[in-house]
Order: C-alpha cells, then structure tokens, then sequence
C-alpha cells in the first residue's frame, strides 16, 4: 500500500511475467486483486469492519510485464452502513481500468477505539 486515509487508498504493482493472460498482457484478475485491495483499505481505514457488498469493473486498455500500474480507491459517499467508492487503475496516468463498489460497514470495531 503507497498511502491511505479514511476513505482513500493507493497502491501499486509491477506486472510481472506470470500475471499475463495467454495475450500477454495483464490478466483481468491482477487488475481486478489491485482495485479490490485498495477498496477494502479506503473502506476499512476508519476502523469498523466493513465488507464488499458490491463491484462492477471496466477494463479499457491493456498493460504489459514490466509496467507499473496504480489504483486510487476514493470515497464517493458514505451512509450509516454503506459506502460507494470510485477506483481507478492506471498505467503511466492513462485509465486503463475502472470499478465501482459498495461497501456494508458492521457494528464491531477491528482496532480498538479510546472513547
């Protein structure tokens, strides 16, 4: 993870050899992990455990071994319960991914919260 914050997350990865489909380019599921991981973080970082109720995924473009790609999950708004979230994966600024998600926040905390 590059950086977080309640309702932000970044994290990035170089596309490695054995993360390409049979095209030789990044596998829809590495991009899919990335955005995934960095949505849990984004929702998670206020310290109440929530859970994906809900991802949509867009692929746009391709990337290649070697290439470093980021995902940016950002909190659109946040409910009592739910949150949505816009995640963005790009390589070298340009979209080459995007997805949609819901969160469900819990009751119980993860991390103990002084009061």
């Amino acid at each position: 993870m590059d950086k977080f914050e309640a309702g932000f997350a970044e994290g990035s990865i170089e596309v490695q050899d054995h993360m390409v489909n049979a095209y030789g380019t990044v596998h829809g599921a590495v991009l899919y992990a990335l955005a995934d991981h960095v949505f849990s973080v984004a929702c998670n970082a206020y310290g109440k455990t929530s859970v994906g109720l809900s991802t949509t995924i867009q692929f746009m473009e391709s990337a290649k071994p070697g290439d470093k790609i980021v995902a940016r999950a950002t909190e659109l708004k946040r409910n009592f319960r739910t949150g949505f979230y816009s995640i963005e994966i790009l390589h070298e600024n340009h979209l080459i991914a995007s997805m949609d998600a819901i969160s469900y926040r819990k009751n119980q905390y993860f991390v103990e919260v002084e009061e």
